[in-house]
This record gives structure tokens, C-alpha cells and sequence, in this order.
């Protein structure tokens, strides 16, 4: 299994307007970076209610339609992302097959990431933990599967 570490941090734009009656409802912008080949990856949190209404392709509706039938939609403290590569010479961005669970209260994180192109088809089942500095530019949370004293990789 690779290496991942995801960080989440408090959007800082949530709820500002970006057109005439349009706003920014993601409560959570992150990044997920792998290790061995190392991807960096995009991730922007949103509570199912706006998150449902953000699928774009018919990939994202199938998910769509699994989560619902696993009841995910009545999960309070639940926030979700899809996912989206980032490429950091060309900054360029690339929506991916995949998505990101978040439950808020007890710190469970679940990640598909299905980026073929990029070397990228695994899942994983992380805790995040809250950081004990927060602020500007720093994040909230940190979800990994390395062990943080050591580097080494966590068999939790």
C-alpha cells in the first residue's frame, strides 16, 4: 500500500459569491499527495446536500447512485469531495476518477483514487487527526497511513 497523507484545511472563501448568485460552498479545500510514484491530488469538501449536485460525469452519477443506496445522504457531520489531479510544473488540474469521505465527528476518512494515467488505482481507510496549529495557510486536519514520529508506513 502507498504512502498518503491528506490535509484539510478551512476554506476560507466559503459562502463568498463568485458570480451573480453563485457561491463557494465548500466547507474543506486539501490535498492528498502519494508516495512512490508521487501524485498530488485535489480534493474540495462539501456536505452531500451541494456535493450531489457537483457530479459531472456519468462515472460520478454511478457513485452518486452507490453511496445512496448505502445511506450515506442521512450521514450527519459527512462531507465529500471528488478528486482531481494536480500537476504542480503545469498547474494544471484533472478531474479523476474517485472521491473522499470525511465523517467531521469521529475523524474517518475514506479515498478512491482511480487515475490509471497517473499510476493511481487504490483505496484507503484513514483517521484524520486535528492539528494543534491552525490558521492561515495551515491545516485543520491530517489524515495519513505514515506514522508521523517515525515516517514510517502505519499498518493501523
Amino acid at each position: 500500500m502507498r504512502q498518503i497523507a491528506i490535509r484539510g484545511f478551512i476554506n476560507e472563501k466559503f459562502n463568498t459569491p463568485f458570480g451573480k448568485g453563485l457561491f463557494r460552498r465548500a466547507i474543506y479545500n486539501g490535498s492528498v499527495e502519494l508516495h512512490n510514484p508521487n501524485q498530488k491530488y485535489l480534493v474540495d469538501f462539501y456536505e452531500y446536500e451541494q456535493f450531489q449536485h457537483t457530479a459531472k460525469t456519468n462515472g460520478q452519477i454511478n457513485i452518486l447512485n452507490n453511496l445512496a443506496a448505502c445511506g450515506v445522504a442521512n450521514t450527519p457531520d459527512l462531507v465529500m469531495s471528488w478528486i482531481v489531479h494536480y500537476e504542480p510544473l503545469t498547474k494544471s488540474k484533472q478531474l479523476v476518477d474517485g472521491y473522499c469521505i470525511y465523517l467531521q465527528s469521529t475523524g474517518e476518512v475514506h479515498i478512491e483514487i482511480e487515475d490509471v494515467p497517473n499510476g493511481t488505482s487504490e483505496e484507503w481507510d484513514l483517521k484524520a487527526h486535528p492539528c494543534k496549529a491552525v490558521g492561515a495557510n495551515k491545516p485543520i486536519f491530517i489524515a495519513t497511513n505514515v506514522d508521523l514520529n517515525t515516517g514510517s508506513l502505519s499498518r493501523s
